[in-house]
């Protein structure tokens, strides 16, 4: 196990969560016990960090190190302060669009939504810290290395989040097949957050009541739904569309 974006024993990982590295994820031996273990996982609940138990065999197999049971998978994504993003676009006389992606959790949908994000002027994109895809190498290949370079943030309650940027002038548009509104005829000219759902059961209806609107995109053919990295492509170029006047 050399490879830098991991960290692996029970010290160490504390440590790195003590000293605020942006960890992705957390394995554990499946029947850790003890003072240590205990207090590993208080820190990671209280810092909103995925995690995950495994087996000790699975645990070999994948960290050939000394690991003792924990490992710690460090995103190469640098976070950014949604709130701090949106001030800045504001300061700068533009009207913030922000997407929203609640958990979506495929590695390739996630890399071409953030692919397309680069290209379609998206401010910042907010995830949630439990539930998207791993952040790692094969991300940042499926985005075509866009995930090194957009505005990413990662927040532990999303329907918050919606509220916050409400607060804030914002207006939230859900994209989701049960609207009734067409993508084609919502205004996103002002300040906008998109959100979309995960690709097996939607938005979460928590983040479904902050909505200000919601639309679908119409169908011609027989399939019922679109994969969820076209669907946002769709919405987003729309957006883009209507911004600079096209």
């Amino acid at each position: 196990m050399n490879n830098p974006d991991y960290i692996y024993g029970m010290h160490p990982v504390m440590e790195a969560i003590k000293s605020n590295k942006d960890i992705d994820k957390i394995f554990i031996q499946s029947d850790l016990r003890g003072p240590h273990i205990t207090e590993l996982r208080k820190l990671i609940k209280q810092s909103g960090i995925s995690s995950q138990n495994l087996p000790l065999g699975r645990l070999n197999h994948m960290y050939k190190k000394n690991h003792q049971g924990v490992v710690a998978f460090l995103s190469p994504i640098e976070y950014q302060p949604y709130q701090a993003v949106i001030q800045q676009v504001f300061e700068s006389g533009k009207d913030p669009l922000v997407l929203i992606l609640d958990r979506v959790s495929d590695v390739g949908n996630f890399g071409a939504i953030c692919r397309t994000v680069e290209c379609m002027g998206v401010d910042v994109v907010i995830i949630p810290v439990k539930g998207s895809a791993p952040l790692n190498s094969e991300a940042i290949k499926r985005s075509s290395g866009a995930l090194l370079t957009i505005n990413l943030c990662k927040e532990k309650d999303l329907a918050a989040v919606c509220e916050d940027l409400k607060g804030s002038g914002l207006r939230i548009i859900g994209c989701t097949e049960k609207a009734e509104d067409s993508v084609f005829e919502m205004d996103y000219t002002g300040p906008t957050a998109i959100v979309m759902g995960s690709e097996e059961d939607g938005i979460n209806s928590t983040i479904m009541k902050q909505l200000d609107g919601s639309v679908r995109i119409p169908l011609q053919g027989d399939i019922a739904s679109l994969n969820v990295s076209v669907a946002a492509g769709i919405i987003l170029a729309q957006a883009l569309k209507q911004r600079i006047g096209a």
